[in-house]
Formats: C-alpha cells, structure tokens, sequence
C-alpha cells in the first residue's frame, strides 16, 4: 500500500482523540439510542402483526410497506438534506418519531381488526419514510464536524455503531421491553429512546452555511434540475462512481450470502441451518476487528486503495468457502458432519469475509463524503444508498433461486470470481498515477 503524502500525528486519528470532539460525541451518543430504537421497532411491529393477524404474509407486508419509502422517497430526500441545516433534519425526524410511535399505543386502544392493521402499515411507512431523510443527514453531518484528516476514523466509529446499536435494539431493548411491557411498553420505551436521542442533538454546534432562503423557496420548482445535480455530479466524478459501486458490490455480496449462509450450513457442511449463526459470528467478529485497525491507522493509507485491498480480502474469504463447500460436497457421503478442522476453517474464511468488505465499505463511505460539496453532498449520499439497496435485490433473488439448480458452491466460485476481478481492477485503477488533488471542502 501507499500511504498518504502527509500523514497528521497518529494521536490526531485515534478513536480518543475524535470522541474528545464534544460535537461528533454527542452526535454518535445520540445515534446509538436512536439507530437501537429504529432497529427495534420493527421487531415490535413484527411482534404486534404477528399477534394481530396470525399471518406470516401479513407481516412480509408491513416489511414491504417498511422498504417501500427507500425506493419512493431516497433521492428526494437528498434534495431536502442539501437545502436545510443537517441538525434540524435530525431534530425533527427524531421528535417526529416520538409521536408517531405513540400513535401505535393510541390506535391499539380505539381502533380494531382491518381498521387498526390499516393504520399499523400506514404508520410503519411514515416511519420509514422519515428514515429516509435521518439517515442520510447523519452521513452528511458527520463531515461538518471533524476534520478532513479524521473523516476515516469518524466513519470506522459510526460502522461500529450500527453493529452495536443492532445488538442493543433487537437483543436488549425490544425483547426486554416487551417482556417487562408488553407491546404497549415496547412502543412506550421506543418513544423515550427518541426522546433522547433529540436531546443529545440539540446541544450540538455545527460550521454548516445557512442555507439560501431563496434557494429553500424555489426547491419544488426546480425539483428536476436539483435531482440532476446530484447524478450529473457522480457520473463526473469517477473517484465518486466508483466508490459508489465498490459499496454497491458489498452491499449485494452481504444480502446474498445471508441468504445461502443457511444453506451452506445445511446442504453443504450437513449442519444444523441455525449453526449460519458461527458465520454470521465470525463475520461479525472480522467487522469489529477491522473497524478498530480502520479507526487507529486506517488513516495512514489511501482510501482508494483500502477499497482495493478490502474487496481482495474478501474475494479471498469467497475463495476459502468455494474449496470448502467443494471437499464438503465432494465427502458428503462417507462424513456426514464436518470436522472441527473444517469448522475452524469456515470461522477463518467468515472473519475474513466480515473484516474485507468492512474495510471497503468504509473506505467507500469515506471517498463520497471527502470528494463530493457540500451544496450536494446529501443528494450524493442518498444516491449512494438507493444505489446499494437497489443493486443488491434483484441479483440476490437471482442467484438465492439459482444456488437450487447449480449448487452452492458453483454459485460461490462466480461469486468469487466477480469480487476478486473487481478488487484487482480497483488495485490496477488505484496505483496509476494521478494528479494531485486537494480534498473538498467538508464546510
């Protein structure tokens, strides 16, 4: 790897030094209660359909009308974000939130049958919707309040994030306050959660331009021409492009082996389906041991090349499992449980597979905020995660459905061909020579 021309003092980068930034400790602190209140939401919801209506269909429904807003509203909302101050986005999606979610404890007691399922999914689409513009206004504030050189290590704290904040809401924060509760008492803590969460905003100080009040007036008018903007930008600006659709390929390759994870376990290694749980562990385990080293010396080397390496680690990890599920398959019939050397191996390759396309998606993330303005850059990021969500269904379907007909490990040797071509190519783009560049204004 090449590292950067200039490198800050490596006390300058460290997690310690970032959270000593009253303005981005408070942002993530209030982004923990309120990522672990969306994540527990859903499972509430889920909960609550589930003893309404005794239907399985009926609550793939309300997860339809959950995602239903991410294709609706996405680029919209990026128009919104670059015409309105980051902080009172944030303010009102997460006051906005509290009502809302109380609407459900108010509707549960005066309203019954197909009338109260009616306004359970109208009420999970309004939430999601407001999602659409919270958590791309995150993305695009956490620039505005960190330095260019600590915007990586900020993003590898926010990764971090997720995944605790995925561990608090569905393991902690919805079953216990369901247990303690019921649903009326779920619906009561996720309520007080926001609450929070919008206090720990308020406090915040940010360097964000008042945005023109002319450009405010005239935003539906000139709704086409500010969506173009956005894309005319990405297409531009190939760094941009390219990180966009290097996290778009992670992105797919997640959706995809959560589906075959199963399988694999089941089909493959004569598992339990439940044992997908030591990938899924390990995987984790690689995020989480990846986003430390990314927060501590990430910094030290180039983004673009960190996306490289990351896709190859990856790539490697696909790799592993292909000659795996091969000798798996090839020893089906005289061993009927995998070896404890071929269960370490499995852990091996997941840790490798969570720690590469970490490093990547991080580095991606940090590629788009540092190179696109900030008079766009909420229309880029909401691109950026339409384009993610988007590009990964339809191929995940595909390819789910094709793993019946062509076998798992056939599915993972094209798989792994398509993420090590990739990473190469991003290696052979990232070492020509270029330009000397200065970073965009982060504002």
């Amino acid at each position: 790897m090449s590292t950067c021309p200039v490198d800050p003092p490596p006390e300058e980068n460290s997690f310690s030094a970032i959270f000593k930034n009253r303005n981005f400790r408070l942002l993530w602190t209030s982004q923990v209660f309120g990522q672990s209140a969306q994540n527990a939401i859903l499972f509430v919801q889920m909960v609550m359909v589930e003893g309404l209506t005794r239907s399985s269909g009926l609550v793939g429904l309300m997860v339809l009308f959950y995602n239903l807003p991410s294709i609706l509203f996405s680029l919209l909302s990026g128009v919104v974000i670059d015409r309105f101050r980051k902080k009172s986005i944030l303010l009102f999606c997460n006051i906005s939130r509290i009502f809302v979610v109380a609407a459900f404890i108010f509707f549960r007691h005066y309203a019954r049958g197909v009338g109260l399922l009616t306004v359970v999914y109208i009420l999970t689409f309004i939430l999601s919707t407001i999602g659409q513009l919270s958590d791309p206004a995150e993305s695009a504030m956490v620039p505005l309040l960190v330095p260019p050189h600590q915007l990586l290590t900020a993003n590898s704290a926010f990764h971090l994030l997720f995944n605790v904040a995925q561990v608090l809401g569905l393991l902690f924060l919805a079953p216990l306050a369901l247990k303690l509760g019921g649903v009326d008492g779920a619906f009561a803590a996720i309520s007080l959660t926001y609450l929070i969460t919008a206090l720990l905003l308020w406090p915040i100080s940010t360097h964000e331009p008042q945005p023109d009040p002319r450009l405010v007036h005239n935003m539906w008018q000139n709704l086409w021409d500010e969506l173009k903007a956005g894309w005319q930008f990405i297409i531009a600006e190939k760094a941009v492009l390219v990180a966009i659709c290097q996290h778009a390929l992670i992105t797919m390759l997640t959706m995809i082996i959560a589906v075959l994870a199963p399988g694999f376990a089941a089909r493959v290694l004569g598992m339990q389906p439940t044992d997908a749980i030591y990938i899924f562990f390990s995987a984790g385990l690689g995020m989480f041991l990846v986003t430390m080293w990314t927060g501590h010396l990430g910094h030290r080397f180039r983004r673009d090349i960190l996306v490289a390496v990351g896709l190859l680690i990856t790539g490697l990890a696909l790799l592993g499992f292909t000659i795996i599920a091969w000798n798996s398959e090839a020893t089906a019939s005289t061993i009927p449980k995998p070896s404890q050397q071929v269960i370490l191996q499995v852990i091996a390759m997941a840790l490798m597979l969570g720690a590469g396309g970490t490093l990547a998606i991080v580095a991606a993330q940090t590629i788009v905020q540092e190179r696109s303005p900030i008079a766009i850059r909420g229309r880029v990021i909401t691109a950026e995660f339409l384009f993610a969500n988007v590009s990964g269904l339809l191929p995940m379907l595909i390819i789910s459905g094709l793993a019946d007909f062509i076998g798992i490990p056939t599915v993972l040797m094209g798989l792994t061909t398509l993420i090590i071509v990739s990473a190469l190519f991003s290696l052979r783009v990232s070492l020509k020579p270029k330009r000397k560049q200065s970073h965009v204004d982060s504002g």
